[in-house]
């Protein structure tokens, strides 16, 4: 029996996903894709499941495209499919109301790349190797390359990165704000279980909304994202976790409640 593309593991109020191709170093493909996407379905309505974690097996997060079905081609219309199933990926994993944790150590190449970037926190080991390579094969980035780069690092970095081609180390990745933070290669696993933990601890519903809220501001103007906010917050204002969370700060400020 072939074994599974993505290996789904629930452990109270977290959930690993891991990309399980370990001898084409988590090569991605329609089984990768498919995989996904019916883990994230299943997640995004599970209330159990507070944080999410995506990471790849043997030490490397995802080399992108599997190159032997690139060598291997297709007709134009498999193509498109295959590239709007990336797509509906990619929205899933942007509008998913759970937090999202990419774990990347070894290398994170093209698709691999702006899978891990499309999740809301990316810690890297120090040494990891991120490279937007589609360029040094004579195509564009796929994956939400295009949407994702200049909206974290602005239009002169996603050029170099985007154009160039050039690998860069998962500290370098970090100090240019592509990602949320590089540590050394032993502490990774350490780094991640400990943001996974400090997002457990604060409400999903207010997370969910802050996600929602800051992806849809980039198509809004400010009015627009105003008037979001002043609707979302007047029904937040009314839950009872905030009620009882400002009673907790009164008393233990010694206020009469």
């Amino acid at each position: 029996m072939a074994e599974k593309a993505v290996l789904m593991r629930k452990q109270d109020w977290l959930c690993t996903l891991t990309i399980n191709r370990p001898r084409v170093l988590n090569a991605f493909n329609g089984a990768v894709g498919e995989g996904l996407r019916r883990a994230f379905e299943k997640i995004r309505t599970d209330h159990q499941v507070r944080v999410v974690i995506l990471q790849g097996a043997g030490g490397h997060f995802s080399s992108g495209a599997d190159m032997h079905l690139l060598h291997q081609g297709a007709d134009p219309p498999t193509r498109l499919q295959l590239m709007k199933d990336l797509a509906r990926l990619i929205v899933a994993i942007r509008e998913l109301p759970q937090p999202i944790i990419c774990k990347v150590d070894g290398v994170a190449y093209g698709v691999g790349s702006n899978l891990a970037l499309a999740g809301d926190f990316v810690v890297a080991a120090h040494d990891a190797r991120i490279c937007e390579v589609f360029v040094r094969i004579g195509v564009i980035m796929d994956g939400g390359g295009h949407y994702l780069l200049p909206r974290l690092v602005g239009p002169v970095k996603a050029r170099e990165l985007a154009m160039l081609g050039d690998e860069i180390s998962g500290r370098q990745a970090a100090e240019m704000g592509l990602i949320y933070r590089s540590v050394a290669p032993e502490d990774l696993d350490g780094e991640v279980r400990a943001l996974a933990g400090r997002l457990a601890e604060k409400s999903p519903r207010a997370l969910a909304l802050i996600k929602e809220g800051l992806e849809d501001s980039l198509k809004m103007t400010i009015k627009e994202v105003m008037e979001w906010e002043a609707a979302h917050q007047t029904i937040m204002l009314e839950t009872e976790e905030h009620k009882q969370a400002v009673r907790d700060f009164l008393i233990s400020r010694g206020k009469a409640v």
